[in-house]
């Protein structure tokens, strides 16, 4: 079984990996068994982080009922966290930077030196909440990742034929400096621990395939209000001096993605903790497809060059783009090959959704339950509750899309028609009978396909295959 480490670095690593759970919710193809996220964040507390791990330690159960062995594709791909920890915790805490550097413990020289090096401001910064947009402090205190227990429990973990992958905005302070420095410590020969053991697997670690996105600014910060150093004006330049560097990694990372949006929205100004809670947006969405391109099997060709040797000959680039542009994208605006990847998933996974709200408990002539399978408690059931829980944070991840200035709308959240809820041009559904109107032609394709499923499963695991089947029936998108 193949899997794939995934390192979200800061704020938008966090977002991405979201976004990347919610496509996998909706049973987007992934070309590998496993993805394994690890998130590095000096901001334990922030609210992007906390919703990430919520929806990822949801999804873990919900897809314990997903593996039906028939063609279910809702929560397929597993989702395993190490040592049941999603973010990566450094051992040195230090809350404020000059105490990290042990300023005062130094020579007057080097005090000296120090103060020449960074400003009073920087000195006296606070790192709780990470760094405030300074990837200089961000490159001096990142650099301990491999004397954490779960960085050490990544190296056990991996196995030959596993792959690696890196999400990392480059305007900030946390992921523009936790990128070089963590891909250069995978590709370090031997790394060790803090007690002077190499870590396991590391020569496995090493030959890795790997690849990369780098998001580039796509959204804005107003003024402090507070003594944050955060300036979203200072965002181009950060990008423009990181991209400069990262000319240094070509033909070390295999893949290596690019991706921006000028249409910003400005967000209110938070310095970090619990108020950092950015609205979803779709360069988070459109990064992790980067991250479904990488493991495209289909695309080992065009993402990996490497010689016999297994030595990376060059460096593949890409960039993320739309069909047409306009503020209000839907699946129109998208190309044919990223249409023809989302359109049935999300749309299948949202009428699933959207039964369980609005028809679920209702007494329709129609319904498939007088089999009495899925009455009484069957919805307290702890991994129909985690799933239930998934359906609401997809549904709330598709508003909050559409609340940006540069906005996602593919579908009319609104409606609570059941097969009237897609946006733009395109031809979808489909009907055994239209002799049914709105949820009732949902129910007759679910007492259709009831009849068609084993019933040697667990109760669980017949309801997602039954909903994925009619889901699968009813929208069927064709290019």
């Amino acid at each position: 079984m193949s899997k794939l480490y995934i390192f979200g670095i800061g704020g938008t690593g966090s977002r991405v990996i979201k976004s990347l759970t919610m496509l996998l919710a909706a049973g987007v193809d992934c070309g590998v068994d496993t993805i394994v996220p690890i998130i590095i964040d000096r901001d334990a507390s922030n609210e992007d982080l906390s919703r990430t791990e919520l929806l990822i330690k949801d999804y873990v159960e919900a897809n314990k009922i997903a593996e039906t062995n028939e063609r279910n594709k809702f929560f397929k791909t597993r989702i395993e966290l190490l040592d049941n920890k999603l973010c990566l915790q450094l051992v040195d805490n230090t809350q404020n930077f000059e105490d990290f550097i042990g300023k005062r413990s130094m020579s007057k020289e080097n005090q000296a030196l120090v103060d020449m090096l960074f400003s009073k401001e920087t000195l006296k910064m606070d790192m709780t909440a990470g760094f405030q947009g300074n990837p200089n402090i961000g490159s001096v205190v990142l650099n301990q990742f491999e004397s954490s227990p779960v960085f050490k429990a990544f190296a056990k973990d991996f196995k030959d034929g596993d792959k690696i992958f890196i999400i990392s905005s480059i305007f900030g302070g946390t992921g523009a400096s936790g990128f070089p420095l963590l891909r250069k410590i995978i590709h370090t020969p031997n790394v060790k621990d803090s007690d002077g053991v190499v870590l396991d697997n590391w020569g496995l670690i090493n030959s890795a395939l790997i690849g990369a996105i780098s998001v580039l600014p796509y959204f804005t910060v107003k003024s402090a209000t507070d003594n944050s150093l955060v300036n979203s004006d200072t965002f181009i330049d950060k990008a423009r001096a990181a991209l400069s560097y990262y000319k240094t990694e070509d033909k070390n990372i295999d893949t290596l993605y690019y991706i921006a949006d000028k249409q910003t929205t400005s967000y209110e100004h938070n310095k970090g903790g619990e108020t950092q809670r950015n609205n979803a947006h779709f360069a988070e969405l459109a990064a992790a497809l980067s991250i479904l391109d990488f493991v495209n099997p289909e695309k080992k060709n065009e993402n990996i060059h490497r010689d016999e040797r297994g030595k990376i000959e060059k460096t593949t680039y890409k960039e993320f783009g739309i069909q047409s542009n306009a503020l209000e994208i839907n699946f129109d605006n998208l190309t044919d090959e990223t249409r023809a990847l989302l359109i049935n998933p999300l749309s299948r996974f949202l009428l699933f959704r959207n039964y369980m709200k609005y028809a679920f408990d209702e007494q329709h002539k129609c319904q498939p339950y007088a089999c009495k399978r899925f009455t009484g408690n069957f919805r307290r059931i702890d991994a129909v509750r985690k799933m239930e829980s998934v359906q609401d944070r997809f549904y709330e991840w598709l508003k909050e899309m559409g609340d940006q200035y540069h906005k996602f709308v593919p579908f009319n959240l609104t409606s609570h028609n059941a097969l009237d809820f897609i946006k733009g041009n395109v031809h979808y559904i489909q009907s055994r009978s239209f002799k049914y109107k709105n949820w009732a032609i949902v129910d007759n394709e679910l007492n259709y396909q009831i009849g068609k499923i084993k019933k040697t499963s667990e109760n669980e695991k017949i309801f997602i295959e039954l909903f994925f089947r009619m889901s699968e029936a009813l929208i069927k998108y064709k290019d």
